[in-house]
């Protein structure tokens, strides 16, 4: 099928782009596709104590429509399906999906959207495509709560086997997924890889006026000292505390950077103390949640990035990438980091070997220089949004065909 028929074609699908968390990732895609097909965006809704009500309420008046789908699923009766069926209930009750018509349901993550996606599908006559993103079929050992324990591998096992089609992020996910799976469905397994716009087109390269209030005494030194930056979130899964320690250790023979830190958590106390402690006050600044737009300017202005999620790489890096940043990520199957090449990857906790390739990447131009040129290399032959929106387009176009 050539590309030009692909993309007309594609201009009268009508998707139902379900989601389990608003993640920017998942909204950068939503944006680029619904600008090449008829495209409706919904977030799950979270299934509060004050929704059960109404959610029951909404179960009673579509009851048939999910009974006969659930038996049509042939769905094992496990208690994590009733939340399940209750959300389904919401989103029809809701978004008034009786009558309406589809082509295909397009959903992120196998639980609580696979399943969903799986149980409004068969109610709306319609093909699923489900993406893995990584609690969905990881498992972090020392990380209590995340990845598919118990029960929740049957879900995703049952969304996998019974989605017309998966997509995989990482290829690890797919080896995961395949392995989960039966051999019958090993072919309808596809890696297509994350992607983001290009961001730094636009990017200002001066501090905001929110930056400007939180940074408000490291303002002038920010203009004369490279830029360490540290994101998402202040989180034992974060990787916060081998960033403090390391900003410890590099301070002591660097002098002339700075630390930011973006994001909130749990551990921010924990943090707090630690460069009180430690008189880092005027080295590791905590800036918390930003804008995008100060996002953006932080990576402009950085020397370099560190993503020091314990699952991997994730949308931080990227975004560092796609503005020639280095960056420097935890050793992990899921990364977007080639070790010397766009970046450098450190094992979990190891804080003074990342404390080490902060000060190599701070006091090596060229090799600075030469990671830098990779790094904006890599985002452009494979994290471009543009090319996965076209994979994906031909994608649809094959499922529903």
């Amino acid at each position: 099928m050539s590309s030009k028929r692909m993309i007309v074609e594609a201009e009268h699908l009508k998707v139902l782009f379900l989601t389990s968390v608003d993640h920017p990732q998942v909204k950068y895609e939503a944006e680029y596709l619904s600008e090449k097909l008829d495209l409706t965006y919904l977030v799950v809704p979270i299934l509060e104590r004050k929704l059960f009500l109404y959610a029951f309420r909404c179960l009673f008046k579509n009851f048939p429509m999910i009974c006969a789908s659930l038996l049509k699923l042939k769905v094992p009766a496990i208690p994590q399906l009733l939340s399940h069926v209750l959300m389904s209930s919401i989103i029809l009750e809701r978004e008034k999906l009786q009558g309406k018509k589809y082509d295909l349901i397009y959903a992120h993550w196998l639980y609580p959207a696979g399943l969903i996606g799986l149980i409004l599908s068969k109610i709306l006559n319609c093909k699923v495509v489900s993406v893995i993103w990584g609690y969905d079929i990881q498992v972090i050992r020392g990380v209590e709560g995340y990845g598919i324990r118990g029960l929740n591998r049957v879900i995703a096992k049952t969304v996998i086997e019974k989605s017309d089609l998966i997509i995989t992020n990482h290829k690890i996910h797919k080896i995961l997924a395949r392995h989960l799976a039966s051999p019958t469905v090993h072919h309808r397994i596809l890696c297509v890889p994350p992607a983001i716009p290009d961001i730094s087109v636009d990017a200002r390269d001066e501090f905001p006026i929110e930056l400007k209030e939180k940074l408000r005494s490291s303002l002038d030194k920010l203009t004369r000292k490279n830029i360490v930056l540290y994101s998402p979130s202040l989180r034992p899964l974060y990787g916060i505390r081998e960033f403090v320690k390391a900003a410890q250790i590099v301070n002591a023979s660097v002098k002339d950077c700075i630390f930011i830190v973006v994001g909130d958590g749990e551990l921010k106390d924990e943090v707090t103390k630690f460069i009180s402690e430690h008189d880092l006050e005027d080295k590791v600044v905590l800036v918390g949640e930003v804008s995008h737009e100060s996002m953006k300017v932080l990576y402009k202005l950085s020397t370099l990035v560190c993503d020091l999620a314990y699952p991997g790489t994730g949308t931080t890096a990227l975004e560092a990438l796609c503005f020639g940043k280095p960056v420097i990520g935890i050793k992990s199957p899921k990364t977007v980091v080639t070790h010397g090449v766009n970046g450098f990857l450190i094992k979990r906790g190891d804080y003074n070997s990342l404390a080490n390739h902060i000060v190599t990447i701070l006091e090596d131009y060229k090799l600075r220089e030469k990671i830098s040129i990779n790094a904006r290399k890599t985002f452009e032959d494979k994290f471009d949004i543009r090319k996965r929106i076209n994979r994906l387009l031909e994608i649809f176009n094959n499922v529903i065909e």
